[in-house]
C-alpha cells in the first residue's frame, strides 16, 4: 500500500510508502490521508500520531506525473483532493510528531509543517519549490510558512524556490530537534510515549487554540477559550489531574 497505518500502545504511525518515488503523493494517497485522519480522530485508543516516510525521504510533494492531466477541470479536481488531505492533517485532534528525513518539498513541506513537533535527521532538505515547474505555491505552503516565518521570509523562500537544510530549519523554528539518521524513528517513538500518558482531550483543545490564535482578536480568542476550558473541566483527566495534585502524586491520564 502507498500509505501504511499501524497502531500500538496508543501510538499510530502513518508512513508514506512510495520510497522509489521519494513518497510523492498520488491522488489516491491524498484521499487515504484524509480517511486516516478521520479514523484517528475517532479512535480513542490512539493518543498520539507519528507521520513519516519510507526509505530515504519524507515526501517530494505531489506526483508530477498526475499534474498535467485533465485540463482545468482535472486541476480543480486534484486541488480538491489536496485540500482534503491538508485539512485532514490540520484538523487532527491528537498530537502529531513528524519524523522527517531527505526531501520535504511542496505538498511534502506542508504535510511536515502540519505536524505539532518535527524531529529531523541531518539529511533533511525542505522547500517551497513549485516555481521550478512554473506553478504557484500549493498545498497550503504560504499559509504554513507565513505562520512560522512571517510574510517577508516566506516571500523569499517562495520566490527563490531554494531548499534549506535541517540546521536552517531549526534556526527558523520549524524543526525542534536534529538526530542521527539511524535514530530518527527511535527518537520519534520516545517523544510519542510522553504524549501517550498525557491528557489527550486537553491537547486537542490546545491545538484548536493554536489554530485560532493568529486570526482572532483577543476578545474573540477569550470567547473560544471560555468555551473550551469549561468543557475540559468536565473530563475524567481533569478530575484525575486535580486529585493527583492534591494527593501529591503523578496523574494517570486515560484520554477521557
Amino acid at each position: 500500500m502507498s500509505i501504511e497505518l499501524s497502531k500500538a500502545d496508543g501510538i499510530a504511525t502513518v508512513t508514506l510508502n512510495r520510497p522509489d518515488k521519494k513518497n510523492a503523493m498520488l491522488l489516491a494517497m491524498r484521499d487515504r490521508i484524509a480517511e486516516i485522519c478521520d479514523e484517528l480522530n475517532d479512535d480513542t485508543e490512539v493518543r498520539v500520531v507519528i507521520l513519516t516516510g519510507a526509505g530515504t525521504d519524507f515526501c517530494a510533494g505531489a506526483d508530477v506525473s498526475e499534474m498535467a492531466k485533465g485540463g482545468i477541470n482535472g486541476s480543480l479536481f486534484k486541488a480538491r483532493h489536496m485540500r482534503s488531505a491538508i485539512l485532514g492533517l490540520g484538523r487532527l485532534q491528537k498530537p502529531m510528531i513528524g519524523a522527517v528525513r531527505g526531501v520535504a518539498l511542496g505538498m511534502g513541506l506542508s504535510m511536515a509543517l502540519a505536524c505539532d513537533y518535527l524531529i529531523s535527521s541531518e539529511k533533511l532538505r525542505m522547500g517551497a519549490v513549485q516555481r521550478k515547474i512554473g506553478l504557484s505555491p500549493d498545498a497550503g505552503n504560504v499559509w504554513f510558512l507565513t505562520r512560522y516565518l512571517g510574510v517577508a521570509r516566506t516571500r523569499e523562500l517562495v520566490f527563490s524556490g531554494r531548499m534549506f537544510g535541517a540546521e536552517e530549519a531549526v534556526q527558523m523554528g520549524i524543526v525542534s530537534k536534529i538526530v542521527p539518521d539511524e535514530s530518527l524513528m527511535e527518537e520519534a517513538l520516545t517523544l510519542a510515549r510522553t504524549f501517550v500518558d498525557g491528557p489527550t482531550l486537553a491537547f486537542g483543545a490546545a491545538k484548536k487554540m493554536f489554530d485560532a490564535a493568529s486570526r482572532m482578536s483577543l476578545e474573540e480568542f477569550m470567547e473560544l477559550e471560555g468555551s473550551l476550558v469549561p468543557l475540559m473541566a468536565l473530563s475524567e483527566d481533569f478530575k484525575e489531574g486535580t486529585r493527583a495534585f492534591m494527593e501529591k502524586r503523578a496523574p494517570k491520564f486515560t484520554g477521557n
